[in-house]
């Protein structure tokens, strides 16, 4: 899909890539057979993957009209796939069987798990319903929607990274379509500054932080809505956060490499040692896919990284895990963890930089759910001479 896009903005795009990405994708799409397990959520994941597969085909100029028909004609879609199969046959200039598709089919998804294999959520879901709608050129429907996926986006709580993108995505291509131009003065602390004339869909600037307070007045000249958002970030200087477990539980011991105790408040310079971080599945429930540990360490200490010497020479060992990511001051872990389970993961360490540093917060958090996180509260350490 991004290949796809990216191509369309005028990109250059490896053509022997995506050549190879749609043979492989038109084999999928021809050999899949819906599972036996019909009216199950994995039964729904299964069908949301085709007919994404089959509208990334339609994106891309290579629609697979065989399977798309054959797909159309089954009688247990579940929502999500009615609406994105919709989208491969708006994309194909065939808008009848799209209508026919999503006929009296709700646009709004009620709330599920985001712990599957389809990376989704109800807020996902809904943008791409959104974007479903402005292929379809139903311009009163896609405002409609557009205020859910709106509120969506402005609600104080988690947002995943498929979120995000999906109904950042459906708004812009809602405001390519209809957005005027922007026509507008505005002051800032009663100062005039430079007004505003845009045929884009977005202005921003950044504001002096100094000093810390103010106003900002906005003038609209144009004739359609202006929405005008002032975001204010900051960062902690000491992270204060307690310790959490939600769901999950976490852990930390550090040793000495014959695997005894050792305090990491003092230590001195030059010596090696270990960080024993184990991850609990605390929720009685649920089996965790994609966990992401994050491991930082003070930049008084460096990772010792095995992998650049044989195995034979290596002292620590880890439970499975499906990707680790070593850099210069964190470890990127990547793990599945069933209910009851713990997983230890093991990093080599040196003292290697005198002086007082900051002893980072260890996290693990589910990356598409929101309610399983863990993480150790934060400290300092000192490296001795």
């Amino acid at each position: 899909m991004f290949l796809s896009l990216a191509q369309e903005k005028g990109y250059a795009v490896n053509s022997n890539v995506l050549n190879k990405w749609k043979r492989f994708q038109r084999a999928a799409a021809q050999n899949w057979r819906a599972p036996q397990e019909a009216n199950t959520w994995y039964y729904w994941q299964s069908d949301l993957q085709q007919s994404f597969r089959l509208f990334t085909l339609a994106l891309a100029g290579a629609p697979e009209q065989g399977a798309m028909n054959r797909m159309k004609e089954m009688s247990n879609l579940s929502q999500q796939a009615r609406w994105r199969l919709a989208a491969a046959y708006a994309l194909t200039g065939k808008t009848k069987p799209a209508n026919e598709l999503i006929f009296q089919v709700q646009t709004t998804v009620k709330p599920y798990s985001s712990n599957n294999w389809v990376y989704g959520s109800y807020d996902r879901d809904e943008a791409m319903i959104l974007e479903t709608l402005i292929l379809m050129n139903r311009e009163k429907d896609a405002l409609t929607q557009a205020k859910i996926v709106s509120a969506n986006l402005t609600k104080e709580s988690w947002f995943s990274t498929q979120s995000t993108a999906f109904s950042l995505m459906a708004m812009g291509r809602l405001a390519e379509k209809l957005s005027g131009t922007l026509d507008f003065t505005w002051k800032l602390n009663n100062k005039q500054q430079a007004a505003v004339k845009s045929a884009k869909a977005i202005f921003t600037t950044e504001l002096p932080n100094k000093p810390g307070h103010g106003t900002v007045s906005v003038s609209n000249k144009g004739k359609g809505v202006l929405h005008v958002d002032l975001v204010t970030r900051t960062r902690l200087l000491n992270d204060t956060l307690p310790a959490i477990a939600n769901n999950l539980h976490l852990t930390v011991r550090y040793t000495d490499m014959n695997g005894s105790l050792i305090h990491v408040e003092e230590i001195r310079q030059g010596t090696d040692f270990q960080a024993v971080v184990t991850v609990s599945n605390i929720s009685g429930t649920t089996d965790y896919n994609n966990l992401a540990l994050t491991h930082i360490i003070p930049s008084g200490w460096e990772i010792y990284n095995e992998r650049m010497v044989s195995t034979a020479q290596t002292a620590t060992s880890s439970d499975k895990y499906d990707y680790r990511d070593i850099r210069d001051d964190r470890i990127l872990t990547y793990f599945n963890l069933r209910q009851g389970e713990s997983k230890t993961f093991i990093a080599r360490l040196q003292a290697s930089y005198a002086g007082n540093f900051v002893l980072p917060a260890i996290q693990c958090e589910a990356m598409y759910d929101s309610n399983a996180q863990a993480r150790t509260k934060a400290g300092k350490c000192q490296v001795i001479r």
